[in-house]
C-alpha cells in the first residue's frame, strides 16, 4: 500500500519519518581492540578520553549499543558509514600495514556492524584516492557487498607533500565513478591542511577539516575535473567547507586567469571550461553538517535544494541530531524540500531503494573481502 510520502506508519501504530543520514563514522569492536593495542585509547579511563595524538575517543564512536538508541531518538532510519577519511591514518599509522589491507579492515567492521543492526546502516567503499591498487576492493565492495558510494579523504600527505584530488593519480576513481553511477563521498583527513598550526582550541576540527575540504573543491574545479568527467558527483561534508564563501572568489580568478599577463607560470592558470558556479549545480552535492542554519541556507542557494543531503558527523561529534533536524526544518517550511534533504535526494544518489519512506527489504549487508 503507498502510504503518505512524509511519514509511514509501522505495525506498532506510531508514525514513522524517513531521514537518511550520510555522514555517520561508527566505529566497531575491532578498532576499538586495536586503538587500545597502540595505546591510544585506555580502557581503565572510561569516556571521553583524548591521548599524545590529541585524537578525541567518545563513547558514541565505540559502543555502538550507547549510540545506536541515540541516532534512532533523533529520527535516523538509515546511516551511510563513511570511513574514507581515515583511511590512511588507519593503515599507516593504527595497523601498520598497506591501505589494501586498510580497506579490508574497514569492510570486516562494516559487515559486522550490519550484523548487529541490520536495515540501519549501509556501507560505503572506503578508497585511497591516489593508490589505484584499492579498485579491486572497491569493485567488490560495491558489485558484492552492496556499497553506496565511494569515500575518500580530500588530501593526503602533509606540509609540502600534501597533495589534493586534482592530482593525475585520482583519475582512476573519476573514471570509475563517473563509468558506474556512484557517488564519490569527500571527507577531510584527520590531520587538515595547516594542522600543525590549528591544534589549538580544537581548530584542525572546527577550522582546518572545512578549510581542507575548501581548498580540495576549488583545485578540483580549477583543474577541469568535472569538465574531464562532466557526469562525476561528489558530495563535500560540512556543507562544502567554505565553498558558498568562496565561488564568488574562484569566479572572477577564472574569467581574469592571467589574461594580458605577459609569461603566465606554466600549469597555473585555470582549466574549467565553465563557472565555478555552474559545477555546484550539476556535479558538486553538500551535507547539512555545521550546526548552522546560515550554512545550511547557503548550500541549498548555492547547489539548489535538490543537491544538499542530511549529514550529522554522529559518533566523532557525539551530539546534536535532533539540532541537525531542527534546523533543516527551520530552514526549510515546505515539507515536501525537507523530504529531498532529509532522504529523497539521498534515495536517488546513493541508490538506496527507498520506497516512500519505507526502508526496502534489499540486503545492505556487505561480504567481507578475503
Amino acid at each position: 500500500m503507498k502510504m503518505d510520502s512524509a511519514t509511514t506508519t509501522p505495525q506498532n501504530g506510531r508514525k514513522h519519518r524517513t531521514i537518511v543520514d550520510t555522514h555517520r563514522h561508527p566505529w566497531g569492536q575491532k578498532m576499538q581492540a586495536k586503538i587500545e593495542e597502540r595505546g591510544l585509547l585506555d580502557p581503565k579511563q572510561g569516556f571521553p578520553q583524548t591521548n599524545a595524538l590529541d585524537l578525541m575517543a567518545y563513547r558514541e564512536v565505540f559502543d555502538l549499543d550507547y549510540a545506536v538508541p541515540i541516532q534512532r531518538e533523533g529520527g535516523i532510519t538509515l546511516s551511510l558509514m563513511t570511513n574514507g577519511g581515515e583511511l590512511e591514518w588507519l593503515a599507516r599509522d593504527l595497523l601498520q600495514t598497506s591501505t589494501v589491507e586498510g580497506l579490508k579492515f574497514f569492510n570486516d567492521e562494516y559487515v559486522d556492524i550490519m550484523d548487529r543492526y541490520p536495515g540501519e546502516f549501509a556501507p560505503t567503499a572506503n578508497a585511497h584516492a591516489l593508490e589505484e591498487a584499492c579498485l579491486p576492493v572497491v569493485e567488490e565492495m560495491i558489485r558484492q557487498g552492496g556499497a553506496k558510494a565511494i569515500s575518500v579523504a580530500s588530501s593526503y600527505g602533509d606540509g609540502a607533500d600534501r597533495v589534493f584530488l586534482d592530482s593525475p593519480k585520482a583519475e582512476w576513481l573519476w573514471e570509475f565513478a563517473e563509468a558506474n553511477d556512484i557517488v564519490v563521498h569527500i571527507h577531510p583527513p584527520m590531520q587538515s591542511i595547516g594542522h600543525e598550526s590549528l591544534m589549538q582550541y580544537r581548530l584542525n576540527e572546527a577550522v582546518g577539516r572545512p578549510f581542507d575540504s575548501t581548498v580540495n573543491v576549488a583545485r578540483m574545479i580549477a583543474s577541469g575535473v568535472f569538465d574531464r568527467h562532466p557526469k562525476l558527483q561528489v558530495l563535500i561534508v560540512h556543507m562544502g567547507g567554505g565553498l558558498a564563501s568562496i565561488v564568488g572568489r574562484l569566479e572572477f580568478n577564472w574569467h581574469l586567469n592571467y589574461n594580458g599577463i605577459k609569461n603566465p607560470p606554466a600549469g597555473k592558470p585555470y582549466t574549467n571550461k565553465r563557472s565555478p558556479f555552474d559545477y555546484c549545480k550539476t556535479n558538486i552535492l553538500l551535507d547539512t553538517m555545521g550546526f548552522n542554519a546560515i550554512g545550511v541556507r547557503a548550500a541549498i542557494e548555492l547547489c539548489g535544494v535538490d543537491r544538499v543531503v542530511f549529514g550529522t558527523d554522529f559518533g566523532a561529534v557525539p551530539y546534536g541530531i535532533k539540532e541537525h533536524v531542527q534546523i533543516v526544518e527551520d530552514v526549510l517550511p515546505s515539507p515536501a524540500e525537507r523530504e529531498l534533504v532529509f532522504w529523497k535526494t539521498s534515495n536517488r544518489v546513493f541508490h538506496l531503494n527507498l520506497v516512500d519512506t519505507d526502508v526496502a527489504t534489499s540486503d545492505f549487508l556487505p561480504v567481507a573481502v578475503a
